[in-house]
């Protein structure tokens, strides 16, 4: 019989949400989507990685990248990411522009790998 029992809740809310496969890991992403404003600094957080309802690791953009002139500029912000999926292996795939591609250890949010093709 299916229980009703809550099993763990994220606070807030949340406009880009990522949920893994086996229902343990959330990956939040920045308010904004994929697009910071063009005044952001490298320690802005943009990921948010939470296992079983506790953020275990946010990612700033530094994490993610050197300079802030390596961001794709738009017509009135940053592109800092295109998107975003968890693989089956269960990591968290982030696509950046320019088709970089970075796969995050969904229970601990470190980073693993670059990802090479679309495994």
């Amino acid at each position: 019989m299916p229980s009703r029992r809550v099993l763990w809740t994220v606070a807030g809310w949340h406009r880009w949400l990522f949920v893994s496969d086996d229902g343990k890991s959330v990956v939040a992403g920045y308010g904004g989507m994929n697009l910071v404003p063009v005044d952001v600094t490298l320690k802005e957080r943009v990921l948010f990685f939470y296992n079983r309802g506790k953020l275990v690791r946010s990612v700033t953009l530094g994490d993610l990248y050197k300079h802030k002139s390596q961001l794709r500029r738009t017509v009135s912000h940053y592109a800092w990411a295109n998107g975003g999926e968890f693989n089956k292996a269960n990591q968290f795939l982030l696509t950046l522009p320019y088709g970089r591609r970075i796969a995050f250890s969904a229970k601990t949010g470190r980073i693993e790998r670059e990802v090479k093709d679309d495994t």
